[in-house]
């Protein structure tokens, strides 16, 4: 219905006797003839269902409640064990490790150190008992504790986790709960992302224990959390160390393709006592979270309210009572419809469509509110449009002022801004910081023989070639010219001199076509790092640039490294093998 429509609409008429006005009268007859029964009976109906709906939100609230800071937990963890694996240590003291011993070499050394760092990550963190570090295989290779006989985790298990992990799949946590014990994997790669092994962390179950105690309030008795088949992982009444089988556990039994609901049901417990429990399952793991309470306290309320309002409705007519219930319930029944609709659009959701039906006030008010629904959703679809607009604009802005348009690395406004937040970080985190500034050789001569469109190519490739030649989490710009900076964070200078030569390397292996004639190009790097060469940006870019102007003062086509803080001494000179160029090669 289009607003052309809407505006023509014709309500319906309202028929008196049809009219909330004569059924309030006809109602307040009837309650008057016999008040005791009806007011009885409602009352017992409307405070029977609060209390249930009282029991089951305690219920839910303590599941779900618990089931969300478990997960939110479990994520932590998975976090720092992500952190503690994308460690520089483990992945080249590991990769080193599995060198030597495909070359049946000694890699004790290699196995020193990562056993040290996973020694200081405990003593930081003692929420872990054991960090363990594995090969692909699932072996233990080294420790940050003693590795008892329980800590090797099930091959079968393992295999699985290897599988998700090499899959890409994240539908499940890699999470385990064995032996008293919470274990989290991680896979730990190499910097081109090939896995090189597995970072285990063992955590005590009293962790868990603890956020589940922490939602035992009011009425409830008892919070644990079962597995799919009915095992129980962690209880709040358990002490630690006992794990049982919930073989004949009702919401197991009783259910159907392991369906679990989220309504109360009532089941005698693994203790013989009657209670009233529910459940919810844990995001990402085949667990469940069950609370429960005693059935006798938790309804003695409605219990008490059951048995006056039957001795009550037991001593008046039966047939009065169930017309003046019929009745009530017609009567309530649109107007509540119609607040519970209301109550969703409140709530932001416009997906509503009340059918219409009689000829009452009801009627014509639930006409009118389908229409101002409608508008509303039509309103906020346009608003939602409007936004999306703004958002795609404001991002694209923000990319045009942070990129260089030719070569679509970042321009040097930005990158100046990067490398001042990189050298605060590593100040901070007493981490290095290494800069790398490039600059074409002859590039002025490229130009002059081919044009500036080929020059235009020629800078876009080597931008291209410059972000392959990197890791992610370093930065490209255009420092202007054919000049062009590299920003490494966590990076010390030999390693930049690693990442120089490649960079070089893989520059000289370009090869350019221009009216059939190839030709090739190079690039002379500087290299400086930060606490090495000074304490600011200023004073590591001058020494950067001035490890470049030894480069191209040398020869050109090499890596030199700036020396001393005040780089006036004589650079380090890192050559490569030369590289082959066509006959036609314009660099010399």
């Amino acid at each position: 219905m289009d607003t052309q429509e809407i505006s023509k609409a014709t309500f319906l008429t309202v028929s008196k006797f049809q009219s909330i006005k004569t059924k309030i009268l006809i109602f307040a007859l009837l309650a008057t003839i016999l008040p005791s029964l009806v007011l009885g009976w409602l009352s017992y109906m409307q405070s029977s269902k609060l209390l249930r709906q009282k029991i089951s939100n305690e219920l839910n609230n303590a599941t779900v409640q618990a089931s969300g800071k478990l997960d939110l937990w479990l994520k932590d963890r998975q976090y720092d064990l992500r952190v503690f694996s994308n460690s520089y240590i483990i992945s080249e003291n590991l990769a080193a490790i599995s060198s030597a011993r495909r070359n049946q070499k000694d890699g004790t050394s290699y196995e020193v150190n990562i056993r040290d760092y996973l020694k200081s990550v405990g003593d930081k963190f003692t929420l872990y008992e054991s960090l363990i570090l594995m090969d692909m295989s699932g072996s233990p290779i080294v420790a940050g504790a003693e590795i008892s006989t329980a800590d090797p985790l099930p091959d079968n298990w393992l295999r699985q986790l290897k599988e998700r992990i090499l899959g890409g799949e994240k539908t499940h946590f890699p999470a385990r709960i064995d032996s008293n014990a919470l274990y989290i994997v991680e896979a730990v790669r190499a910097s081109d992302s090939a896995m090189l092994g597995l970072l285990a962390a063992k955590i005590d179950l009293n962790a868990i224990r603890m956020i589940l105690k922490r939602q035992t309030v009011g009425e409830i008795d008892e919070i644990y959390l079962l597995d799919a088949s009915g095992r129980l992982l962690v209880s709040t009444s358990i002490t630690a160390g006992k794990l049982q089988e919930i073989t004949e556990h009702d919401f197991i039994k009783g259910s159907k393709s392991n369906y679990w609901p989220r309504d109360p049901m009532e089941y005698v417990n693994r203790h013989d006592r009657a209670v009233v429990g529910t459940a919810v399952s844990v995001t990402f793991m085949d667990w469940f979270m069950v609370a429960e309470m005693e059935k006798e306290s938790a309804y003695a309320e409605i219990f008490a309210l059951r048995r006056i309002t039957t001795t009550l409705v037991c001593g008046l007519m039966l047939c009065i009572g169930i017309l003046a219930y019929i009745f009530g319930h017609r009567l309530v029944g649109p107007v509540r419809r119609l607040s519970s609709e209301a109550a969703r659009v409140a709530s932001g959701d416009l997906d509503v469509d009340i059918p219409v039906s009689g000829l009452s006030e009801v009627s014509y008010l639930t006409q009118v509110f389908n229409h101002m629904v409608i508008s509303l959703r039509r309103n906020r679809e346009k608003l939602s449009s409007a936004n999306q607009a703004l958002r795609e604009t404001n991002e694209e802005l923000h990319q045009i002022s942070i990129t260089d348009s030719l070569t679509g690395l970042y321009n040097r406004k930005h990158i100046m801004e990067i490398i001042g937040q990189e050298k605060s970080r590593a100040q901070r985190n007493h981490n290095g910081l290494s800069v790398l500034m490039l600059d074409i050789d002859y590039f002025k001569k490229i130009n002059d023989t081919y044009g500036h469109q080929v020059g235009d190519t020629v800078m876009a490739r080597l931008a291209e070639t410059l972000t392959a030649s990197v890791r992610e989490c370093d930065h490209v710009g255009r420092y202007g010219g054919e000049e062009f900076l590299v920003i490494l964070p966590d990076s010390t200078v030999e390693n930049a001199i690693f990442t120089a030569e490649r960079i070089r390397a893989n520059v000289g292996n370009l090869q350019f076509i221009e009216d059939h004639e190839n030709f090739s190009v190079t690039v002379s790097i500087g290299v400086a790092g930060f606490p090495d060469h000074g304490e600011n940006t200023h004073s590591i870019l001058g020494c950067a640039d001035s490890a470049l102007y030894q480069a191209k003062a040398g020869g050109r086509n090499r890596v030199v490294r700036a020396e001393g803080e005040n780089c006036r001494g004589l650079a380090t000179i890192h050559p490569l093998p030369s590289v082959k160029r066509a006959s036609n090669d314009v660099n010399t």
